[in-house]
């Protein structure tokens, strides 16, 4: 596999200092990863050493965090006490080994917090109890579990490049030259370095902001209405940041899913993604329009079994803003949006979604840059009691979370095993549940990661999904 572009930076972004600011708060946990299924146990010491080989090629899988001095931002350190056991585990599955256990497993690796004085990240390599020739058990597996503030979805994918193989048993590279920290891939850390360090990054933002408040004074003179139009601009963004940091009303999302909880479970399914490319086709729109509308569908289905009425929808979507290779780092934005309970037939839910989607893509790139770094970066400046306060209000308003992932469209291997599912699971953060599909060879691989004190039937939630799509792909019009 190639090796992706190395990210470096040392300190978080503000996007990235939010999230690991809400880390605090397990109930908003951003923990992310995979579940990749096996047709054999994996190879333990091989995987170790392919993992120990990309800590020391990606820097940031060595790094933990250290708190910035004041309003600077957290920043990337090696830890000195890295240790490669720390991150990389074993587990035999016990008898019958099956895929229910297997599920009960990952939900608990995610569930268990980050130990944040260590870097965040964690593999588990399982071991099926029956062996490859059990049909009705688990061969193997690997649990990915990554922080958020490390990388995103896509980030993570160019990740895997560095520990997935394109035949079982390539031949073993050389192991990669371990760089030392002061040969300059980060900052000394001493601690009086990293204080002159904090303060100089505060110091630079408060110059350069003081700069473009001169600059903007100063053009003032030539257009009168100039300091009127700062000042409604300024106001504006203030109310989006309160708009975003303020309780959202219940009433407005599904009151089936009111209570919530830090615990969680995993369900999966699959489908012919050649049948979802077809079906959006046939109703004019894109396969993450089909894939969205799905789980409306699904969710709509859901409630009709429980016997609820639902008068609207709280979603999100994910939309990565990505455009380099890197393995790091975070370029994306969830978009939250609202559907009409009434809503129960294939053509009126793909069509209102897919809506509502472009509508919302065309406001965000109305956006300014500017004004959602300054949401952003003041959000993250906020205390944990407050921000916890504001995420929990956020998160109770949106009944579920959607992000889709583009696979290899070939069979790749792991640690002497091929991999015969992608199984993607996502951040729930407070919402009821998270689905999240990656495509892989010839089909769609579906996680739905959910809180089960708000889904208090998983299977009933899984079905409903999984009928929803195969209809879906069965559509041939009214």
């Amino acid at each position: 596999m190639s090796t992706p572009n190395i990210h470096l930076s040392t300190r978080m972004t503000e996007t990235e200092a939010l999230m690991w600011a809400a880390e605090s708060d397990p109930w908003l946990s951003s923990g992310m990863g995979s579940l990749f299924l096996l047709d054999d146990a994996p190879d333990f010491d091989r995987f170790t050493a392919a993992m120990l080989d990309a800590s020391q090629t990606l820097t940031r899988l060595r790094e933990r965090v250290v708190d910035g001095f004041g309003f600077a931002p957290p920043r990337w350190v090696i830890d000195d006490e890295f240790d490669i056991s720390d991150h990389v585990r074993h587990v035999q599955l016990p008898k019958p080994g099956n895929l229910d256990q297997l599920l009960e497993l990952a939900a608990q690796t995610f569930q268990d917090p980050f130990d944040t004085s260590r870097p965040l990240w964690e593999f588990v390599a399982v071991s099926g109890a029956g062996g490859r020739k059990a049909k009705s058990s688990v061969a193997g597996a690997i649990i990915m579990k990554l922080h958020h503030s490390v990388s995103d979805g896509i980030g993570a994918l160019r990740l895997a490049e560095m520990y997935l193989d394109l035949e079982r048993h390539p031949p073993v590279d050389e192991p990669t030259t371990v760089v030392a920290p002061e040969a300059g891939l980060v900052a000394a850390r001493d601690a009086k370095r990293d204080l002159v360090s904090d303060v100089g990054f505060v110091a630079q933002k408060q110059f350069a902001l003081t700069r473009k408040i001169a600059g903007e004074v100063l053009m003032w003179g030539a257009d009168s209405e100039r300091p009127q139009k700062a000042a409604k601009a300024l106001i504006d963004r203030a109310k989006a940041t309160s708009s975003e940091l303020a309780p959202a009303r219940r009433s407005n999302g599904s009151t089936e899913w009111v209570d919530r909880s830090r615990q969680r479970h995993l369900e999966v399914f699959d489908l012919p993604l050649a049948d979802l490319k077809a079906a959006s086709k046939r109703l004019g729109g894109s396969v993450n329009d089909a894939f969205v509308a799905g789980s409306v569908l699904g969710v709509h289905r859901y409630h009709e079994a429980a016997g609820r009425d639902v008068a609207q929808f709280n979603l999100s979507f994910v939309m990565s803003t990505r455009n380099d290779d890197a393995a790091g780092g975070n370029a994306f934005t969830p978009i939250p949006f609202s559907l009409d309970g009434d809503l129960s037939s294939i053509e009126a839910i793909f069509a209102a979604t897919q809506r509502e989607m472009g509508e919302r893509r065309v406001a965000l790139a109305r956006s300014s840059a500017d004004a959602l770094s300054l949401a952003v970066g003041f959000a993250s400046l906020l205390p944990a009691s407050v921000l916890s306060k504001a995420g929990r209000a956020r998160a109770a308003s949106q009944d579920w979370a959607t992000s889709n992932l583009r696979g290899a469209p070939i069979p790749i291997y792991t640690a002497g095993a091929e991999i015969t599912h992608m199984y993607p699971i996502g951040p729930v953060a407070g919402t009821a549940f998270n689905l999240t599909a990656m495509s892989y060879c010839d089909a769609l691989n579906f996680g739905c990661f959910l809180d089960p004190h708000a889904v208090k039937d998983p299977e009933l939630l899984r079905s409903s999904l999984l009928s929803a799509y195969v209809d879906l792909c069965e559509w041939r019009g009214s």
